[in-house]
């Protein structure tokens, strides 16, 4: 007998490292060419991207200290030169999305049919489509290989992202800052090392308030998951019996007919379903219970990290401002210094917390990667036996 699918034993990181085997086949094979296209194209607009936000940094430079100087000439060529930059960056960002979004919809697509020839492959496998130990395959493949691509797609990029524009900033951020005295100290750089210790703390605050997160979205994930697959089941198993019964009385009278039971909305629980107590007034009250307190532990989790994501997004623009204003204020940084070093402090800053901003996506992401890999382990399991 086969065992259900939540009890398929892989563990942990091994259930992530099959769903990236199972994915990583989209660039090989038919769809190679295709996907290296797509793969190069977006990060060559990544890579755009970062140059037209160092190119955005040195304009606020030169736009500041002409508005401190009051030039004017140079201030409305500054306008000019904005709104020249304003359309290089909607170009590259149109780009980038173009890539990114035609990556996410044939990589799906492939995943999807693969899946799906898997799982019907010949006559041998069709019981895998009402085998007990793949439930709900249908939303495993449709909405969870959905979201596992996408999510995918995102991720790697904002991690590609995190470098590009780490490195770039970071030294605007060392030439620009400079070093800075402190108690007979001199300390080289000392924005970038401020900009890494806000980072540091931020990011774990964030891990601390986030990791609970993890878990209780992935317990939503699987809870929506069971409630669909039940609901399903029961339609499929109500009308096998509505069908079943009609034929049986085809010849009685259509107003006893009409009085039937089932006509009249009496639910009808499907015996193979064991997550539906029927001892209860509706056979879904469990699954609603369920999904009621797995959104609850969601709603928790993500309200602590909302908090800390407001109070970062008012804080973390004046940080540099308040740094960097000393040497301001003694004439050692011009306007245009110190708007430019805010701006690349914001940016690494940004950067360097991705990941812990991104928590919820990340939990997205490794709920529906581990419910497409247990769904192909599943597959692989019943057409072996």
């Amino acid at each position: 007998m086969l065992e259900p699918i939540s009890q398929i034993s892989l563990k942990g990181n091994d259930v992530i490292h099959r769903f990236l085997w199972l994915a990583m086949g989209y660039w090989k094979g038919q769809t190679q060419r295709p996907a290296w296209v797509l793969s190069v194209g977006f990060l060559i607009c990544l890579v755009v991207n970062t140059y037209m936000a160092l190119a955005v940094n040195r304009w606020s430079k030169s736009f500041f200290d002409a508005l401190q100087t009051h030039k004017v000439d140079e201030v409305t060529a500054g306008i000019l030169q904005l709104a020249i930059l304003a359309v290089g960056v909607g170009l590259a960002s149109i780009a980038t999305t173009q890539f990114r979004m035609r990556l996410q919809v044939n990589w799906r697509l492939w995943l999807t049919a693969s899946l799906i020839e898997k799982w019907l492959v010949n006559e041998s496998r069709q019981a895998c489509a009402i085998s007990p130990a793949i439930d709900n395959p249908e939303a495993r493949i449709a909405d969870d290989g959905r979201l596992a691509i996408e999510l995918f797609v995102d991720l790697a990029g904002g991690v590609i992202n995190i470098f590009l524009v780490s490195a770039a900033f970071i030294l605007v951020l060392w030439q620009v800052g400079g070093s800075y005295e402190f108690l007979g100290v001199v300390i080289p750089g000392y924005l970038v090392l401020a900009v890494f210790v806000y980072s540091v703390v931020t990011s774990f605050c964030m891990w601390v308030l986030g990791r609970p997160l993890v878990a209780s979205v992935e317990a939503k994930a699987a809870a929506e998951g069971n409630f669909r697959y039940a609901l399903t089941r029961a339609r499929h198993e109500f009308e096998s019996r509505a069908v079943v019964e009609a034929d049986e009385d085809i010849d009685r009278d259509i107003g006893d007919y009409l009085r039937h039971p089932v006509v009249k909305g009496v639910p009808i629980i499907p015996d193979r379903l064991p997550e539906i107590d029927a001892r209860s007034g509706n056979p879904f009250d469990r699954f609603l219970f369920l999904l009621a307190a797995t959104w609850g532990r969601v709603i928790q989790g993500q309200t602590k990290i909302v908090f800390l994501t407001h109070a970062n997004n008012l804080l973390a623009p004046a940080v540099p401002l308040l740094l960097g204003a000393p040497k301001y204020l003694a004439g050692d940084l011009t306007l245009g210094d110190l708007m430019q070093a805010a701006a690349a402090f914001l940016q690494v800053q940004l950067s360097l917390n991705w990941l812990a901003d991104n928590a919820l996506s990340i939990a997205n992401w490794s709920a529906s990667a581990r419910r497409v890999a247990a769904l192909d382990l599943a597959i692989d399991t019943t057409g072996e036996e």
